[in-house]
């Protein structure tokens, strides 16, 4: 695997007006998620589940809140976001299929499973299809 940099240190994250994370979810998330844990960095996951479960995808302008509102740096963050494969940095489609890529299932036949996937829906890996 090759790591891909990316000059992060020059780019700029679009921003809409309102937050990604709203007033209810903070409300809920320091009610009930919070206190089930010994710091606040330690309700980091369920609060990105929220927001992936909210808008598909978790946009850096969330991760900043996030940040802010858990009391952490935002490549805590980030570094979260990016390990684990159910979180995404970019929009996902309404339908997400997932087909396992391991050694195990390549050895028994998976990318006879992606390439019908491919035709069938008109779409690579990784992509959403036009409508969604």
């Amino acid at each position: 695997m090759a790591w891909i940099t990316r000059q992060s240190a020059t780019e700029s994250i679009q921003r809409r007006d309102a937050p990604y994370l709203t007033d209810e979810m903070k409300s809920m998330a320091e009610s009930s998620i919070i206190p089930r844990y010994e710091t606040r960095h330690g309700a980091l996951m369920p609060v990105l589940h929220i927001i992936q479960e909210t808008y598909r995808w978790i946009p850096p302008q969330a991760m900043e809140e996030i940040a802010t509102f858990l009391d952490i740096t935002a490549a805590d963050v980030l570094d979260t976001v990016t390990f684990y494969e159910d979180f995404h940095t970019s929009p996902t489609g309404n339908h997400v299929i997932a087909v396992c890529q391991s050694i195990t299932c390549e050895a028994c036949g998976h990318q006879a499973i992606l390439d019908h996937l491919k035709s069938r829906l008109d779409s690579g890996l990784d992509e959403a299809r036009e409508d969604g």
